[in-house]
């Protein structure tokens, strides 16, 4: 595999898990909400997106609509916590838990009469990167579509942010008893916030389906913790000293967290059967980050005042 071929696997793989590193950043980060509902919505919002495509529908609606479905999930979640009292990791848990049977209820709209089915995988059906000509583009859509979608979705994001509600969002995040003072609804930001988030892993999950062209019950499993990995690799290596630089880091961690995978898969031959173990080092990895960044600071600082003292 040459170089160019390489990049294009990273930023095919990697752009979408963006959309998915930003939505979890959101609730973890901003909000303080420990939710589980990321595979969740990516498999409802990639199956109904792949269901619609599947069935005709024009690619933007049916990625509109995943967009739309991952949104309900995170609005499903959000209300059992704040309107049922429910713990917000079992919030999340008891959504993504339902995600399965919901996908093969999805999924089974593809067959005529109807049945469930685990597995849908597009043939002919046109995508949203269909409407750049392969011939001028070659094999360059995905990266310069799924690059746009993001750019956009981060524009988005940032303003909505900065406006009085946004903010009254990330207030509930900083102190909730504080915001409530303020007289902020923060069971309405909290609801705001994960339906927000999961809309973003729902267009993920729209545009992975879209790039594999196909989307199955499993296709799900293991994207919490690439978001995951993804902010902690982002932060630690690129810096969060506001929040648009937060966003362009996370971004960032998902294009180096994809780099090192296709690197490991590609140029080491590494068997796709021990990924999953990749995938557990590389979270090890960095769970560690800031600890070895903070050892080599001491260490290079100790070193460079040692030899300031030799010079003197």
């Amino acid at each position: 595999m040459d170089i160019l071929n390489l990049i294009r696997l990273v930023l095919s793989s990697g752009l979408p898990c963006c959309l998915l590193a930003i939505g979890v950043f959101l609730t973890f980060r901003i909000l303080d909400f420990a939710d589980m509902t990321a595979e969740g919505s990516l498999l409802l919002g990639g199956s109904t997106c792949v269901v619609m495509l599947f069935n005709g529908v024009p690619a933007p609606i049916a990625t509109i609509c995943g967009m739309l479905v991952g949104g309900a999930c995170g609005f499903i979640t959000g209300c059992l916590n704040r309107l049922l009292k429910i713990p917000k990791l079992l919030s999340g848990i008891i959504t993504m838990t339902a995600s399965a049977s919901l996908a093969l209820l999805i999924l089974g709209f593809s067959k005529t009469p109807f049945r469930f089915t685990s597995l849908v995988t597009l043939t002919d059906q046109k995508t949203i990167f269909s409407f750049l000509p392969a011939s001028i583009f070659k094999g360059w859509q995905i990266p310069i579509v799924t690059s746009a979608i993001v750019i956009l979705m981060i524009f988005v994001i940032y303003f909505f942010f900065g406006t009085e509600y946004g903010m009254a969002i990330r207030a509930t995040g900083i102190n909730e008893r504080m915001a409530k003072a303020q007289g902020i609804n923060t069971t309405v930001t909290t609801i705001a916030c994960t339906t927000i988030s999961n809309s973003l892993i729902g267009l993920a999950g729209a545009l992975i389906c879209q790039i594999e062209a196909s989307m199955n019950t499993a296709s799900a499993t293991g994207y919490l913790v690439v978001g995951l990995a993804s902010i902690l690799i982002g932060e630690t290596v690129f810096g969060k000293r506001s929040f648009k630089n937060s966003l362009i880091s996370i971004c960032l961690g998902s294009i180096v967290y994809f780099t090192i995978i296709s690197l490991a898969t590609f140029v080491f031959h590494m068997p796709s059967e021990l990924s999953k173990i990749l995938y557990a080092v590389l979270i090890v990895l960095a769970l560690c980050l800031p600890m070895i960044k903070e050892g080599i600071m001491k260490l290079w600082n100790k070193i460079f005042k040692k030899k300031t003292v030799e010079v003197k």
